[in-house]
């Protein structure tokens, strides 16, 4: 049985990435926590691999593998200086993610998520808008923060973050106004998703 995973953007991703003639290997940049949104793809035949960067939501990610029997294949790494080869994915994302970093090295792990990537190669990113109220920043992993030296989520104009895909053709982009309900609380979040196949 297929069970539904909570990051529902990636739901499109996945019908994309199913459409495509390419081999069924994926790479999550940012895998870690409590429930992969990994494990989506695992279940519909894909060879999974994350990176996290970490220690606690790695922690998590690898309880949740061996709770699952789901070899997920998440390991400590840095979306910066992914460790891995050029043109070794057919697909990579990178959800709710790169927030936690500063422009310049969101500027650094597209390239290297460029690089990563088969030519045809399909790519998720969110990225925060500046019309994001910010009410959701308290409630996330300080961790990941500390680790990027970064002091807030970096915030994007609508067309910012295009310059990120000139090697890519945008096959989806869209702005997306969420309320969600966290531990109580209503959280306002605006963020920015491409879907793009490289060139």
């Amino acid at each position: 049985m297929i069970e539904v995973i909570w990051a529902t953007p990636l739901y499109e991703f996945l019908r994309q990435c199913n459409a495509s003639p390419l081999t069924k290997d994926i790479l999550d940049c940012g895998a870690g926590g409590s429930w992969p949104p990994l494990s989506l793809f695992y279940q519909y035949g894909y060879k999974t691999y994350g990176i996290e960067i970490a220690e606690n939501p790695l922690a998590d990610s690898q309880k949740f593998c061996t709770e699952k029997n789901m070899p997920l294949d998440i390991i400590r790494g840095d979306m910066r200086r992914i460790p891995f080869a050029s043109k070794s994915f057919s697909f990579v994302y990178s959800y709710n993610a790169i927030f936690f970093m500063t422009k310049p090295d969101i500027a650094a792990s597209m390239k290297e998520i460029t690089r990563i990537l088969k030519p045809n190669g399909l790519c998720y990113v969110n990225f925060l808008s500046v019309d994001d109220a910010e009410s959701w920043e308290p409630f996330c992993e300080n961790a990941a923060r500390d680790l990027l030296k970064s002091e807030g989520f970096a915030h994007f104009e609508d067309n910012e973050a295009d310059v990120y895909f000139e090697d890519f053709e945008v096959v989806r982009k869209e702005k997306r106004l969420i309320d969600k309900s966290w531990e109580g609380k209503i959280l306002k979040q605006a963020e920015i998703e491409y879907i793009a196949r490289k060139t």
